[in-house]
C-alpha cells in the first residue's frame, strides 16, 4: 500500500519541516510528504507516487525563469484538481503573474503564516457555491465530563432564540454524542450518514435529510445511538459538508469529541471560533493547555480561541486559579458558568434545554454568552465589509 499524503510540501531546507507538518495537520493529514529541494526534484519525486496529491506547498528560490520552469515540469506529473501555493522571496508583480497563469491558486512573500497557507487551500476547495457567511463555533470539552455538549445545546438554542438566527447544532462525537437522545428528539439519520458512507460525498440534499427539527428553533445533526468504532474518514468530507452549511445558517455550532484526530483538526482550522470549555482542575487545565497549543500550531489565532470555565463556584474548593489557568494555557477566560448539576440533569431529564426552564443564575449565564457570541458575529461581519 502506497504510504503518501494529499499534502505534499516542497521545502528549501529541515528547518521548515514544522512548518509543512502543521499545514498538513491543519488540513486533516497525518503527515506532510516532504521534498527538500527544488520543483524540479519534486517533479521527480512525483512520479513515484500512484496518485497526484490534492495540495502542494512550494518555497522557491532562484532565478525566476528557472522556477516556473521546474512548475511546468512537476505540473505534467499533477492532475486538474492539484491546488498548489507558492511562497518565496520576490515581491514582483510580472511572476505573480506568471504562476497564476500556470494556475497557481496563490503566491505568498515570506514570511507567510501557517494560517494564510490554510485558508487558501480550503477555500480553493470548497465545494461549488462558494464559501458561506454563517459562523462555525466548535466547542470540545478540555478533559472529558467538562460539560461542552451542554453549553454547545444552549448556546445554540439561546442564538436561534434571542437573535432569531438559523442554527443548526452538529453533534460529531460519532461514538457518544447524546445531544438528540438530552432533547428528546430522533433521526433515522444523521451524522452517521457522512462517518458510514464517506464514499459518497456530501451535497445540500443529503444535509437537509440529516436534520431535525427542535421546537423550530434550531436544526440538529445527530449522532448514532448506536456504538461503533470510528471509520476512515476524509478530512474533506467534514470541510465539504461545513462549506454547505455555512451557506444554509447564520451559526454552524459543532459539538466536537475530547479526541484528536485528522477530521477533528480539519474541523477545528475550518472553524471561526474554537472554544475549550474547562474546569479549574489539574487534568482540565492539562489537557486545555495540550488543545490549544495544537491549535495554535495549525494556525488557528489567539483572538479564535475562547476559553469557558464550568461548573464555576463548586462546593469544593477549585484545585486551580482563574489566573494560573490564564498563564498555562495563554488564553483569556472570557466566561464563566455556575455549578448548577440540578439544573442541567432536570433539563435533560424532561428533554429541553436550561433556556425553557425556570430561571437560574447558570441561565443568564448562557444568555449572556450567547449574546457575547453575537457580537462577535457582527464585528466579524463589519470586518468583511471593510476589506
Amino acid at each position: 500500500m502506497e504510504n503518501t499524503s494529499p499534502f505534499m510540501a516542497v521545502i528549501l531546507s529541515e528547518d521548515n519541516m514544522s512548518f509543512a507538518h502543521n499545514i498538513a495537520t491543519a488540513l486533516g493529514y497525518s503527515f506532510a510528504d516532504i521534498v527538500i529541494g527544488s520543483p524540479a526534484e519534486a517533479a521527480v519525486a512525483l512520479t513515484s507516487r500512484n496518485s497526484a496529491p490534492r495540495f502542494i506547498l512550494v518555497d522557491v528560490a532562484g532565478e525566476q525563469s528557472v522556477i516556473l520552469h521546474q512548475l511546468d515540469s512537476m505540473a505534467e506529473h499533477c492532475v486538474a484538481g492539484t491546488k498548489v501555493v507558492v511562497i518565496g522571496e520576490a515581491n514582483d508583480i510580472a511572476f505573480y503573474r506568471a504562476l497564476k497563469q500556470r494556475g497557481v491558486v496563490e503566491y505568498f512573500t515570506k514570511p507567510v503564516q501557517p494560517s494564510d497557507v490554510i485558508d487558501v487551500f480550503v477555500e480553493s476547495s470548497t465545494p461549488a457555491g462558494g464559501k458561506g457567511q454563517g459562523m462555525i463555533i466548535s466547542l470540545m470539552s478540555a478533559a472529558s465530563g467538562d460539560g461542552s455538549s451542554t453549553i454547545a445545546v444552549n448556546t445554540a438554542y439561546a442564538l436561534a432564540q434571542q437573535s432569531g438566527a438559523q442554527v443548526v447544532l452538529v453533534d460529531m462525537d460519532y461514538q457518544f454524542g447524546m445531544v438528540a437522545k438530552n432533547l428528546d428528539v430522533s433521526s433515522s439519520y444523521g451524522i452517521k450518514e457522512i462517518f458510514d458512507h464517506p464514499e459518497r460525498g456530501v451535497d445540500a440534499t443529503l444535509l437537509e435529510r440529516m436534520q431535525v427539527d427542535y421546537k423550530g428553533q434550531f436544526k440538529i445533526i445527530a449522532a448514532p445511538y448506536e456504538l461503533k468504532t470510528f471509520p476512515a474518514l476524509r478530512p474533506e468530507v467534514i470541510r465539504d459538508m461545513l462549506a454547505i452549511l455555512q451557506t444554509r445558517y447564520d451559526y454552524v455550532v459543532l459539538d466536537l469529541p475530547h479526541v484528536w484526530a485528522s477530521w477533528i483538526a480539519a474541523a477545528v482550522a475550518a472553524s471561526d471560533l474554537n472554544i475549550i470549555v474547562s474546569q479549574l482542575w489539574l487534568r482540565s487545565v492539562t489537557h486545555a493547555a495540550r488543545l490549544t497549543r495544537a491549535w495554535r500550531e495549525i494556525g488557528v489565532s489567539d483572538e479564535d480561541i475562547y476559553a469557558v470555565i464550568n461548573r464555576s463556584g463548586a462546593k469544593f474548593k477549585e484545585a486551580i486559579t482563574a489566573k494560573d489557568f490564564e498563564r498555562v494555557c495563554n488564553t483569556q477566560i472570557k466566561a464563566y458558568l455556575a455549578n448548577d448539576i440540578r439544573s442541567v440533569v432536570t433539563a435533560e431529564n424532561q428533554g429541553c434545554t436550561i433556556l425553557e426552564m425556570p430561571g437560574t443564575p447558570l441561565q443568564q449565564q448562557l444568555k449572556s454568552f450567547a449574546d457575547m457570541l453575537v457580537e462577535q458575529a457582527r464585528t466579524r461581519k463589519r470586518m468583511m465589509k471593510s476589506v
